[in-house]
């Protein structure tokens, strides 16, 4: 009996919970329908966002291997990394379109024809290297890129110790071990340590020094060839007998 009342009143409790059930939807039925329309536009929204965000990421993927592989045509290719450098759907390449930027820029004054033209063309690549400094900090291979091209054109405006402070930031993080940034880096700032260094002048003795010599043939006091002397005439005078002396006659 118990078993049975208990089941029971399961039943009613059930059939309580369905009536109010069907209450609530009577009454805000329309309201339901329209969250639920609201909920599944706001889902197809980010469904197609999501496509069209993942379609302009491989657009801008396609258009830096472009600059990248070369096939972008000179004329073209500042304008379209200036175009990678101002969007944001990928920071790494607008960090790279930057620093490429001032690349360019360096690359252009060194062929510069004339002294205002190569100026303005320096001030431009400065002006995207320090760019990339600022905005892009937290990609320490694009930092040190961008700082190790700011070292090379302020030595090339023989800035020495501006130049240095750049390559010294260039290979400072820990991160950028064994980068080919890096070792560039190291490898100017020794240079600039070796070109700043004072010359030392030493003074040092001619190849041959001069000495006192005697002279090849030395004067000296010396006899003539053939000294005069006292000689005996080639026939010295004599006392001589007779050839033939006179004899004793014979006795007759």
């Amino acid at each position: 009996m118990k078993s049975k009342r208990r089941h029971e009143l399961q039943e009613n409790m059930l059939a309580g919970e369905l009536r109010k059930a069907a209450e609530f939807l009577k009454q805000h039925g329309g309201q339901l329908a329209t969250a639920a329309l609201i909920v599944a536009v706001l889902i197809f929204a980010y469904v197609l966002y999501s496509r069209h965000s993942e379609s302009k990421v491989l657009g801008v993927q396609d258009e830096w291997d472009r600059v990248v592989n070369g096939t972008a045509k000179p004329e073209e290719r500042t304008s379209l990394l200036e175009e990678l450098a101002a969007q944001t759907g990928d920071r790494r390449i607008a960090a790279l379109a930057c620093v490429e930027l001032g690349y360019a820029y360096a690359a252009r004054a060194m062929l510069a024809s004339t002294h205002s033209e190569r100026a303005a063309l320096e001030e431009s690549a400065g002006k995207w290297y320090q760019k990339t400094i600022a905005d892009f900090s937290d990609q320490p291979v694009v930092l040190a890129k961008a700082q190790f091209g700011l070292g090379k054109l302020y030595e090339s405006q023989r800035k020495f110790n501006e130049a240095a402070e750049q390559y010294s930031l260039a290979k400072r993080s820990s991160e950028l071990i064994g980068q080919p940034v890096a070792i560039l880096a190291e490898i100017s700032l020794q240079r600039l340590k070796a070109l700043e260094a004072p010359v030392v002048m030493v003074t040092t003795m001619p190849a041959t020094a001069p000495a006192t010599t005697m002279p090849a043939t030395a004067p000296a006091t010396t006899m003539p060839a053939t000294a005069p002397a006292t000689t005996m005439p080639a026939t010295a005078p004599a006392t001589t007998a007779p050839a033939t002396a006179p004899a004793t006659p014979a006795k007759p």
